[in-house]
């Protein structure tokens, strides 16, 4: 089984941020993280299933999500949905698409083929044209997103691709 260049710079991204949260060095040396949230859309709807990543600016962890069936995500550092450290963070979003078997299913006429009918149709539709979204938001060198966690905001970042 091969891999196409995106689902193998998905799969490295995420190995890289699990070394990361693996690397903490213990409860003592964690910084402090907040509650973050957001959602993120793209042509107008939810992008469902697509990871969130938070890459640091100035040195804090890395904090990672994944979209939900409405495109709204909450990040992780250290614990499940603990939040980010305080500081600036680039802001990279990637989604595999569909690609073989796994697309022709997904936009099969028939609605027992997906298991969901309709409404997983109306799914695949809202994240976009085979579900990836586009290369500028799939690096922290090239996202024009960006997010700056705080100790006393709301920390809520909506992004529209």
């Amino acid at each position: 089984m091969s891999m196409t260049p995106q689902l193998l710079r998905i799969r490295l991204v995420t190995a890289a941020c699990l070394l990361a949260l693996g690397c903490g060095g213990g409860a003592d040396g964690r910084k402090t993280v907040y509650p973050v949230t957001g959602k993120i859309t793209m042509s107008g709807g939810p992008l469902i299933g697509a990871s969130v990543s938070f890459a640091p600016r100035e040195g804090q962890p890395v904090a990672v999500g994944r979209t939900n069936d409405q495109g709204e995500y909450t990040l992780t550092t250290y614990e499940a949905s603990d939040g980010a450290a305080a500081g600036p963070f680039a802001v990279v979003v990637t989604k595999a698409a569909a690609t073989g078997a796994a697309a022709e299913v997904a936009h099969s006429s028939d609605p027992y083929a997906s298991g969901g009918g309709e409404s997983h149709s109306a799914k695949e539709k809202s994240a976009g044209a085979g579900g990836g979204v586009p290369q500028q938001y799939t690096s922290s060198q090239t996202t024009p997103l960006t997010a700056t966690v705080t100790a006393d905001g709301e920390n809520r970042f909506d992004f529209e691709l």
